[in-house]
């Protein structure tokens, strides 16, 4: 076999140990001018009961000692029987210590599913994992705090069969290289998009979330833009839009390397030489 000189390849193929590629990837239809900027999600879109209001801008955090999560979609063929929706999920969420985990949730339609864990600090992602003849979600599924179902933590949209949401935390004994991100805006609105994390200069900034890099766009795509932020573990890593006339859309996505922490100082030498 020939020598592997692509070290992102390598690093895909699982040669390099403690090292993967971590990355997310969101959309969201309306972008408003809240000052305080809106997530790049699609909250506001749930229109179940109780449906979120389209002022729905920022996407909650759950409590670091973790809760337990609620899982319902907006129409009964996403369930775990013959249907044509989606059956089964697989989440992937850190547990109270930041430890990454994942269960499958056999979904039910409209009627409330609630998680085995109860110390789900934060969803990483949510994907259909078995599905029915249509093989995407035939409703809006959300997941909320139990007994709270306004708080709403992640969701698929109807048509998807996985979240579009780019917020991740940095599991626990691992550091985050942030490589490329990129945006795109479809509605000829000027805005501005943000990838932002609760870090600081590789230190943890619990509640603040710091800019790493910003793009205006006007219709138009970014492309991919260069990134070289190391964020901490425990870190939430999101994009948020700022609109500055009425209602914008965009898309986004991010990556970078998931290092484990005993390796950080050979990493800086393999990646930035």
């Amino acid at each position: 076999m020939s020598e592997i000189r692509d070290f992102k390849v390598a690093v895909q193929m699982g040669k390099i140990n403690g090292f993967r590629v971590f990355k997310a990837l969101g959309e969201r239809e309306t972008i408003s001018t809240t000052v305080t900027g809106e997530d790049v999600t699609r909250l506001n879109e749930l229109s179940g009961v109780p449906a979120l209001p389209a002022s729905t801008t920022t996407l909650p955090t759950p409590a670091d000692a973790g809760e337990q999560m609620t899982f319902i979609s907006e129409d009964d063929a996403d369930n775990g029987a013959a249907a044509t929706g989606i059956l089964t999920l697989d989440m992937h969420y850190l547990n109270a210590d930041g430890v990454e985990q994942e269960e499958i949730i056999t979904m039910n339609g409209q009627t409330e599913v609630d998680s085995d864990a109860t110390d789900i600090r934060f969803i990483n992602e949510i994907h259909a994992l078995t599905v029915g003849a249509n093989g995407v979600a035939e409703g809006n599924i959300r997941v909320y705090k139990k007994g709270s179902n306004t708080l709403v933590y992640n969701m698929i949209e109807a048509g998807g069969n996985m979240s579009l949401v780019p917020h991740r935390m940095v599991p626990k004994g691992h550091a985050l290289f942030l490589q490329g991100w990129h945006a795109t805006e479809a509605k000829d609105q000027r805005c501005a998009f943000r990838i932002r994390a609760t870090a600081r200069d590789g230190i943890l900034t619990p509640g603040t979330f710091n800019f790493m890099d910003v793009a205006y766009l006007k219709a138009a795509a970014s492309g991919e833009l260069s990134l070289t932020d190391i964020i901490p573990a425990l870190s939430i890593v999101k994009v948020t839009g700022w609109n500055v006339i009425a209602s914008a859309e965009g898309s986004t996505g991010w990556w970078g390397y998931l290092v484990e922490e005993a390796l950080v100082p050979a990493a800086l030498g393999l990646i930035y030489e």
